[in-house]
């Protein structure tokens, strides 16, 4: 007996009731009508059920497409706000401040931005080009004028030094005197204004030897009593007896660093004290720590000025350099020159009482069996045995010069103008040095050096440059020449260099 379907039996029910027939034939048919409506239930079911997959799929598929919309509009939001962090006032006719997330205006915007950067970047090397050609051009600059300042300076500095020696009337002295201290202070300012272009091109260097910074303060103060003297003042020095006999430092830049300060202080001061101020504050095996203070009873300055004064060109007043003169150069090539050394100059003042620059600096201790101290020799009475001197130099006052010191010292000097002249006389005759100017037509000093170096390998050369410039030393040394003198000559130093390779 089938289970007809629910329907079916309805229909027979109702039409037949208990009589329905029940041979095979109608059997058979019922059958057939039972499938059917079987069949059709089971595919009403998996329509049912095949529609009901595919709502929740397309619901699921609409919220995930509403959240990739959301976090699409989130991320537009904050790239527009990262956008507008760092271009808060764009000028461009892009708007990406808008209600709408059009993600094609801000691809737009980005574009727009890129080409500007490679636009301002173009601008920027081109102009990183156009300064450190500026800057090639102010280095030449001051090489040039350097070189050509020094030289006539060299002569007026040689023939007050040679005019002093000529035994001058009392009337006389005081007019070299001031030739002299003028001329000084010319060849101090020149420096600085070097020194001031080797700091701005990180070019300073410090050279390291022995010497004895007693002395040298001993000397500093000698070296500008007559400039006090002129003022009505008095230089006082106050070193402890416990400071080592050599240490190892940059004697010539700390000489510099004292002249600025002492010089500054006379300057500022009149009818007062100068003060240099030497002590220990601690002490090592290999170190020691100084106490370097430089007090004035002068004018004094201003507590807001005290940092500015340390300012390239910078002075505490419209009026100082109207009333003492000064390029505002000194103290701030004094700081950088004591930041190189590892050490920060400091200063007190009050106004009208007077200023107290100090610092502290730690230099290592040299035993006096290690240093070998190149100290320039007294220039009066040398006597260098008739060593025959080949100078090769163009300039007529500064042959005058050096011919004069020359000759004083007992030496046979040939003089020749250029280096083609130099390399002649060397096939004449032997020569115990050779001092040789760098600047020259014809042919320069460093291509004669390496000209003689070509057949002589034996002779010394020291170079007498006019130019400071950073890179002079290697090239001299490169060209073959053991040393140089700068110009202006010092008389002393010059002397002790001939007296070293002779």
């Amino acid at each position: 007996m089938i289970s007809y379907h629910k329907l079916l039996l309805r229909q027979i029910t109702k039409f037949w009731g208990t009589d329905a027939p029940t041979d095979d034939r109608w059997f058979n048919f019922l059958k057939a009508i039972n499938d059917a409506y079987d069949a059709f239930e089971n595919d009403r079911e998996l329509s049912k059920r095949a529609f009901s997959l595919a709502e929740k799929e397309y619901r699921e598929m609409n919220q995930r497409l509403k959240d990739e919309i959301s976090i699409k509009q989130q991320s537009l939001r904050k790239l527009k706000t990262a956008i507008n962090s760092f271009e808060p006032e764009t000028t461009i006719d892009i708007d990406i401040n808008s209600n709408e997330d059009n993600i094609l205006d801000i691809v737009n915007y980005l574009e727009h931005q890129i080409s500007r950067r490679k636009e301002a970047e173009k601008a920027l090397l081109s102009a990183k080009e156009e300064a450190e050609k500026a800057n090639k051009a102010k280095t030449d600059f001051l090489s040039v004028m350097s070189h050509e300042i020094r030289t006539p300076l060299n002569a007026i500095l040689g023939m007050g030094h040679l005019l002093f020696k000529n035994t001058p009337r009392p009337d006389q002295v005081r007019n070299l005197t001031i030739l002299k201290a003028s001329s000084e202070n010319l060849l101090l300012l020149i420096n600085d204004i070097l020194d001031f272009n080797k700091i701005e091109a990180g070019k300073l260097e410090l050279e390291y030897a022995p010497f004895s910074i007693v002395k040298l303060i001993h000397d500093i103060r000698d070296g500008n009593h007559l400039g006090a003297t002129d003022r009505q003042n008095v230089i006082d020095v106050s070193i402890e007896s416990n400071i080592p006999e050599f240490v190892l430092g940059d004697s010539l830049r700390l000489r510099q660093i004292f002249t600025n300060l002492v010089s500054n202080a006379i300057k500022f001061t009149a009818n007062g004290t100068i003060r240099i101020t030497l002590s220990q504050v601690e002490r090592t095996d290999t170190d020691v720590t100084l106490y370097c203070a430089v007090s004035d009873t002068g004018i004094g300055i201003d507590p807001p000025k005290l940092q500015l004064i340390f300012d390239y060109f910078v002075q505490a007043s419209n009026t100082i350099s109207r009333n003492y003169g000064g390029t505002g150069l000194g103290l701030a090539i004094t700081k950088n020159m004591l930041s190189l050394m590892k050490s920060d100059i400091k200063v007190t003042s009050t106004p009208k009482v007077g200023s107290t620059f100090y610092f502290n600096l730690t230099l290592p201790i040299v035993s006096e069996d290690e240093a070998t101290i190149d100290i320039p020799a007294p220039a009066e009475d040398a006597d260098l045995q008739q060593a025959r001197i080949l100078l090769v130099e163009d300039t007529l006052f500064n042959v005058l010069y050096a011919t004069q010191l020359l000759g004083d010292w007992n030496t046979i000097v040939d003089i020749a103008e250029n280096g083609i002249e130099a390399l002649n006389l060397l096939s004449e005759h032997k020569y115990d040095l050779i001092l040789m100017d760098l600047l020259m037509p014809e042919m320069d000093g460093y291509e004669t050096a390496s000209e003689i170096r070509k057949t002589n390998m034996s002779v010394p050369i020291i170079a007498l440059s006019a130019s400071v410039s950073s890179n002079v030393k290697e090239k001299v040394l490169a060209a073959g020449m053991q040393d140089y003198v700068s110009k202006p000559l010092n008389p002393s130093k010059l002397l002790s260099k001939i007296k070293k390779y002779l």
